[in-house]
C-alpha cells in the first residue's frame, strides 16, 4: 500500500480535494445539518456550524497522516463544498478499503456522486495500490446501491442487522470491486453490413446518436416507431435517439432527442462504443 494521503482529484465537474476550516458554513449549510441527508448516516445531522468545525479541524490534522484519506467534493460551476467522500476503514493487511460518501439534497440526481465515487476508486487503485474497495448501505436506501453500481461496483450480499444507523439496527447491502474487475476496453466497436439490399455504393455519412435509457427503479425505455418510407411500412419498438445535427456534439444531440421523444430529462452515465452500418438502399453509412 502507498501511503499516498488526499491528494486532489479532478474530474469533469468537480475538484476533490482536501477540507479547510473555511469549508465549515458550506458544508454545515449544504448537508452536515439536513437530517434528511444524515438519515441513513451513522452520525447525526450537525447541531451548529460550531460543530461543523470542531470536526473539520479534527480532519484537516489528521492530513499529514498518508494513510488517511477524506475528500471535499468542490463543485466546479459555483466553487462551494457540496458533500463528502472518504475511507471509511482500511484492512492493510488484503489491501482493502471501504468507502463513505454523503452529499447536498440540491445536487441529487445529477450523477455527481458516482462521478465522485468513480474517481476515488480509480485513485485507490492506481495511486494507493488497493486490491479490494467496497461500500455499504441500508437495504432501505437503494438508492445508495445505484449510485456504487454505476461507478463499476456490484452487489455481493446483504449483512443481516449487520449495521447501526440514525435509524437504528439495519440490513447492509455490501458492494465491491476488485482490481481485477476494472474494464480497460469497455467500449464496444460494432461494424455491420446489410444484406436486405444489395451494396452499390455509399454517397453520404450520416451521425447517430442513440441511446439505452433505464431509471432508478430498472424501467426501461424505448421508442414506437411507425414507419412508412423506402424500407417499408412496419411498426418498430427502438431505441430512442436520432441524427447529429451540424455544430452539436453527441451527448447534446441525445438529450436533445431524449426529451423531444420521451419528455424526460436525463443523465448521460457512460458511452457505450460506436456501431457502423449502413442503409444500402439509400447508399447511406451510419455512425451510430
Amino acid at each position: 500500500m502507498n501511503k499516498a494521503g488526499t491528494q486532489a482529484i479532478e474530474t469533469k465537474r468537480l475538484i476533490l480535494r482536501r477540507f479547510r476550516i473555511e469549508d465549515a458554513d458550506n458544508m454545515y449549510n449544504s448537508w452536515a445539518s439536513d437530517p434528511e441527508v444524515t438519515r441513513y448516516l451513522t452520525w447525526p445531522a450537525h447541531s451548529s456550524v460550531g460543530v461543523t468545525k470542531m470536526l473539520l479541524s479534527d480532519w484537516v490534522s489528521r492530513y499529514e497522516n498518508g494513510a488517511f484519506f477524506n475528500w471535499a467534493m468542490e463543485y466546479k460551476e459555483t466553487g462551494r463544498v457540496i458533500g463528502n467522500i472518504s475511507v471509511v476503514s482500511l484492512i492493510e493487511e488484503i489491501e482493502a478499503a471501504e468507502i463513505g460518501y454523503c452529499m447536498g439534497r440540491a445536487y441529487w440526481g445529477q450523477g455527481l456522486m458516482p462521478e465522485a465515487l468513480e474517481a476515488v476508486i480509480g485513485y485507490l487503485f492506481d495511486v494507493v495500490g488497493m486490491n479490494r474497495i467496497t461500500a455499504g448501505h441500508d437495504v432501505n436506501n437503494p438508492k445508495s446501491g445505484r449510485v456504487m453500481d454505476k461507478a463499476g461496483m456490484r452487489q455481493e450480499g446483504i449483512l443481516r442487522a449487520g449495521g447501526r444507523n440514525n435509524l437504528g439496527i439495519c440490513d447492509v447491502a455490501v458492494h465491491a470491486i476488485l482490481r481485477a474487475d476494472r474494464k480497460t476496453d469497455a467500449e464496444l466497436s460494432i461494424e455491420l453490413q446489410d444484406y436486405e439490399w444489395p451494396y452499390e455504393y455509399t454517397d453520404h455519412d450520416r451521425v447517430i446518436a442513440r441511446a439505452v435509457v433505464f431509471d432508478d427503479d430498472g424501467y426501461f425505455y424505448f421508442v414506437r416507431a411507425e414507419r412508412d418510407d423506402d424500407f417499408g411500412k412496419e411498426v418498430l419498438i427502438e431505441t430512442s435517439g436520432g441524427g447529429v445535427e451540424s455544430g452539436e456534439e453527441p451527448e447534446s444531440a441525445i438529450i436533445r432527442e431524449l426529451r423531444e421523444e420521451l419528455g424526460a430529462e436525463t443523465e448521460i452515465v457512460c458511452k457505450i462504443g460506436v456501431v457502423s452500418d449502413y442503409y444500402n438502399l439509400i447508399h447511406r453509412h451510419n455512425l451510430l
